[in-house]
């Protein structure tokens, strides 16, 4: 399926911020309770990973060895309805004889060891594609992980741009839907911060015992 074939038509779209497609891909509960209910809890990864981000927020403009590096770059997809901002885009210089569109290089960073495959990607593939509207050639981001110090390349495919636009599509229906998906309650809620929050023991969709107040072991995983 190629992504253009998934492209929404008619009345403008609800704008899905970029951040919720590594939200969504991690978990839908988490998705809701971050971009519909407003829940927000921080923890030392949190933290460490706005550290790390500290100098990718500000905004800047550098150039080097014929590239031009924008930090905190505004993006946006008018066609799929995304929004958001790049940590970083390295620009290349055309040359003169060079034709075709100009190269962006999407570079996302996470406080966390890379994984391939893994939720950060979409959200670069959502980057890639808010270049790529904009009319720049993007045929690999990066994603940085601040733990190894080192950058992971991702080949954006036209599987990964599926992916950004399907997910665009069931991120606005759970937007708009009127209860929040129910809870994973799995490995990944032990280290989520909203932990306390969703409360995944109770809202994972199984059956309770009628009296909710009665004490029961942490960490009873569905794994």
């Amino acid at each position: 399926m190629n992504h253009t074939d998934l492209q929404d038509s008619g009345a403008t779209l609800r704008e899905v911020p970029l951040s919720a497609l590594e939200h969504y891909d991690y978990c839908h509960r988490q998705t809701a309770l971050i971009h519909v209910e407003g829940v927000w809890s921080e923890s030392a990864d949190i933290v460490r990973g706005d550290l790390s981000h500290r100098n990718a927020d500000l905004p800047g403009l550098h150039r080097r060895a014929g590239r031009t590096i924008v930090q905190a770059l505004p993006v946006a997809s008018e066609v799929h309805g995304l929004r958001g901002i790049c940590d970083v885009v390295e620009f290349i210089q055309p040359q003169p004889q060079d034709e075709g569109p100009r190269r962006a290089t999407p570079v996302e960073y996470k406080v966390g060891r890379y994984q391939p495959g893994g939720p950060a990607e979409l959200q670069l593939g959502g980057q890639a594609l808010c270049l790529i509207e904009a009319g720049f050639d993007v045929p690999v981001g990066y994603i940085y992980s601040v733990v190894e110090r080192r950058r992971h390349p991702v080949t954006i495919s036209t599987d990964l741009l599926d992916r950004v636009v399907q997910a665009a599509h069931e991120i606005r229906a759970l937007l708009a839907a009127p209860r929040l998906p129910a809870a994973r309650n799995d490995r990944r809620c032990r280290k989520c911060s909203l932990r306390d929050d969703c409360l995944p023991e109770i809202t994972d969709g199984r059956s309770r015992p009628s009296n909710l107040f009665t004490p029961r072991p942490l960490g009873q995983w569905r794994d």
